[in-house]
């Protein structure tokens, strides 16, 4: 029989993304974990049509921004502890060569060609500043702290002082010039095809901690003008803006900002002489900003849409737990592709081809060319082709069930491979609230299945791609629909899958799935164990110490702390306010460098658990930012896999009860 996947396997799986179309072949990147060195790698691959596979760049740990000039490839890399450069290597591989001499301070972080050949397009960024240290110093500086917004996970502590610079590489001449230079960040997304103009993002009112719209910038690099795409939208957010191929319309994705960042992105079309500005899905109900709740994709670009041709714009969306992928023009908005899986990165090949980087629920990962026309696609490179050779993926069953007041919801089952007659069931919580758990690849869920749990999952009002009411019903409400949500799709799949236990229940989830698993338990008796990963636990204390706490809460929570009632209703809507009703086993995970939800979140709900007599222990990951488990130190993710089962195994059963609230 094939082995499930263990979590050792980590080291084995890969993922590709990045895709770019390059003359009948494709040049992408393809992702994986290296034991030896305890991180990631990537490298740069080429495949054809007919499968042929060639390596085209592996120096360094990291390998992305691929962009074609010529028979060129550009690309930054991370060579050794130095910060990511700008190299070229030929479309049929060879040895690198460093194209940028750039201070030890500066890094490239994005790379684009111009369509007509003639200049590749990067930005950098350069601090000397240190985000983060792994040890003490002798001889530690201080650190001045004076913005609101002064620090975000995953990074560490922001710069005080930064450069960032857009620069030019003319391939012709060898020349590297300086284009401009700002303090404030922005977001290099595309080139005109003559190099003239270049698309930015960037906040409206940088200076400004309190003010969120990042709106979307036309700069021409002749004349220095600035032309702001979307100043008809004032509290707009936009993540993606594209040249059409004359160079004359922008195709943009964004919002107008009126649910903040929970507000569901639509596709724009902007004239770059006239500012005008038109929705082109005012109507669909899908998101153009997907967040999947997963843990294997990476280095994704995030390219959001493309011009297929001179007219109309692909472009993919989540709706109900998958990618969809569309087609807009004059002539309306065409639902193209509808399967059941996430598309991770798209290119255009030609008017009726695309390439995709899709994952699914049992595949993790293939490069796909799909005929937008005939809907008939290929499987041109499956990286995991061998090990699927002898690994059985656990295949989920998907089903539908009603919350009490009607709502349709949906949610999903992972059986546990096992020859065993009856299997513990493990309840597991997405983040955010506004993710949602879908037809991608999930590397943990395949390993508590093949350890032998059953994991079942759903998508509770809050989650996203399901329209903008269902993603706002959570605000001022945690705990109520949400939670009901949840605990009926545990029935509903106890009724539906007789294979699992009812007498071992058990429930698990991170940040906003955190948080439910401390709120179920302060709820209801009814699970054997409970782990709570870098969980909310006090909203109050959250507002002042998570790096998007003070604008997050008040949204999310329906009032500001300091407003009238606001601490009664932060207090209310917080898992430590029932810790005096938890009876339920439960272990927390957290990372001391979260600074999403800092581990002083666990450490209060522990003290405030275990002072009562609950079993209860708490497990500290060094060096470890929120998102531990998807992008944290390999050794970590693996290390945090045996904490759970450990848990769970030494707590085998409970009788369920009747949930008190």
């Amino acid at each position: 029989m094939p082995q499930g996947v263990s979590a050792q396997d980590l080291f084995k799986l890969k993922s590709v993304s990045q895709p770019l179309a390059v003359d009948q072949s494709y040049i992408f990147v393809e992702n994986s974990v290296d034991q030896v060195s305890n991180g990631y790698r990537t490298q740069l691959n080429r495949v054809d049509d007919a499968g042929h596979q060639q390596v085209v760049a592996v120096n360094g740990k990291l390998n992305v921004q691929p962009a074609v000039v010529g028979n060129q490839v550009f690309f930054a890399a991370n060579i050794g502890d130095a910060k990511a450069q700008l190299f070229q290597v030929p479309v049929t591989g060879g040895e690198p060569q460093l194209v940028t001499t750039t201070t030890p301070a500066e890094a490239v972080n994005t790379v684009l060609a111009t369509a007509d050949g003639s200049s590749v397009f990067f930005k950098t960024t350069e601090t000397a500043e240190q985000p983060k240290l792994p040890s003490p110093q002798a001889f530690p500086q201080t650190r001045h702290v004076e913005r609101l917004i002064n620090k975000a996970d995953g990074y560490g502590w922001l710069p005080l002082d930064v450069t960032y610079r857009l620069r030019r590489f003319v391939p012709a001449t060898g020349v590297v010039e300086e284009l401009f230079q700002q303090a404030n960040d922005f977001i290099l997304t595309s080139v005109s095809a003559d190099g003239r103009f270049v698309a930015i993002l960037q906040d409206d009112q940088p200076e400004n901690d309190r003010d969120f719209a990042h709106g979307a910038y036309c700069v021409d690099m002749t004349t220095g003008d600035v032309v702001d795409l979307t100043a008809t939208l004032p509290t707009g957010r936009f993540s993606d803006a594209s040249f059409s191929p004359d160079g004359h319309q922008l195709a943009l994705v964004g919002n107008d900002g009126e649910f903040g960042e929970q507000t569901v992105s639509k596709l724009y079309v902007a004239n770059r002489e006239t500012g005008e500005l038109a929705n082109l899905t005012p109507d669909l109900q899908a998101d153009l900003v997907p967040d999947f709740a997963g843990d294997f994709v990476q280095q994704p670009e995030g390219k959001l849409a493309r011009w297929l041709d001179a007219d109309h714009i692909v472009f993919a969306a989540a709706f109900h737990a998958h990618s969809q992928l569309y087609v807009a023009g004059d002539d309306g908005v065409k639902l193209v592709d509808n399967t059941a899986r996430q598309i991770v990165d798209f290119d255009v090949i030609d008017a009726e081809h695309v390439i995709l980087a899709v994952s699914y629920q049992d595949k993790p990962s293939e490069l796909v060319k799909l005929d937008l026309v005939s809907g008939q696609e290929k499987v041109v490179y499956d990286p995991n082709a061998a090990y699927e050779g002898t690994h059985e993926f656990a295949h989920p069953q998907h089903f539908e069930y009603q919350a009490a007041d009607g709502q349709p919801l949906e949610g999903w089952y992972l059986p546990a491979q096992t020859q065993a007659a009856t299997q513990p069931v493990l309840l597991y919580v997405h983040g955010g609230p506004h993710a949602n758990y879908g037809e991608t690849f999930f590397y943990e869920f395949q390993v508590h299945a093949s350890r032998g749990f059953g994991v079942v999952f759903f998508n509770p009002r809050g989650s996203t791609s399901y329209g903008q009411t269902y993603e706002n019903d959570v605000n001022g409400h945690y705990g109520e629909n949400d939670y009901h949500d949840v605990m009926g799709g545990l029935d509903a799949a106890l009724e539906k899958f007789p294979a699992l236990d009812p007498k071992r229940q058990y429930i698990a989830g991170g940040s906003y799935g955190g948080f439910m698993t401390l709120w179920a338990i302060g709820h209801t008796h009814r699970f054997a164990a409970a782990v709570s990963q870098r969980s909310v636990t006090n909203w109050i204390s959250l507002f002042g110490t998570s790096d998007i706490g003070f604008y997050f809460n008040p949204i999310e929570l329906g009032t500001d702390l300091f407003d009238k009632g606001g601490v009664a209703s932060y207090w209310k809507q917080s898992p430590i306010a029932y810790a005096q009703n938890v009876t339920t086993p439960v272990r927390l995970l957290h990372g001391e460098w979260d600074m999403r939800c800092p581990i002083s979140q666990s450490e209060e709900y522990f003290t405030a658990v275990k002072r009562n007599g609950v079993d209860a222990d708490f497990i500290r990951y060094p060096q470890s930012f929120h998102g531990v488990s998807r992008n944290g130190l390999p050794s970590l993710r693996i290390q945090r896999l045996d904490d759970m089962t450990e848990w769970f195994t030494a707590h085998p059963s409970v009788q369920p009860e009747k949930d008190e609230n």
